[in-house]
């Protein structure tokens, strides 16, 4: 396995699915990444945790070089602290950037690709499996990786991979950016 890092096994994600499940009105607030019919997240549900401010919606600068901020959802879920804050202690991280969490339903996927943007080259990305199932696999070249809940794994977005989900229930994943100070190195 080349390509997924894990980092810790068996985390206690409990706390932060149940109150997912409790505020199902969370999910797809913000839309940018899954509205569009040709972007390889189409068929995904998102909740926005932080990113950049809302208020650039719509505009060129929105995806552009940002400090991210907290959307609502954070302090709906404040059982995230738990998880972000230790990470970020974990792997040294300096700044934490976009922080989102995924769902992609029976029967779905995201499409191969790979991401180019400035965000996936200025942050490290964690991947903090919350629901899944063995028959839902991340792809990433000849590397086939089905997290358990409580994984908590390091993958590189620049490379082409895809996800799939051949099971019958959800496939829901945290995904927090950090960037820290081996990068400066580098």
């Amino acid at each position: 396995m080349r390509n997924f890092l894990p980092i810790i096994v068996n985390l206690d994600v409990t706390p932060l699915v149940l109150a997912i499940q409790r505020q199902p009105w969370l999910w797809n607030r913000d839309n940018e990444r899954t509205e569009d019919d040709t972007s390889p997240h189409k068929d995904v549900d998102d909740i926005w945790i932080r990113y950049n401010h809302p208020s650039k919606k719509g505009t060129p600068e929105f995806h552009k070089r940002h400090t991210s901020v907290w959307y609502p959802a954070y302090y709906n879920l404040p059982q995230i602290r738990d998880i972000v804050f230790p990470l970020m202690h974990r792997v040294e991280g300096e700044q934490l950037g976009g922080v989102l969490i995924t769902r992609i339903p029976p029967g779905k996927s995201v499409a191969e690709h790979a991401d180019d943007n400035w965000h996936v080259q200025y942050y490290d990305k964690y991947y903090v499996q919350l629901q899944s199932h063995p028959q839902q696999v991340f792809y990433c070249g000849d590397d086939a990786y089905s997290a358990k809940p409580g994984d908590v794994y390091h993958f590189d977005n620049t490379k082409v991979h895809r996800v799939e989900n051949n099971s019958d229930c959800d496939r829901m994943t945290l995904i927090i950016c950090i960037r820290s100070n081996r990068r400066e190195h580098a």
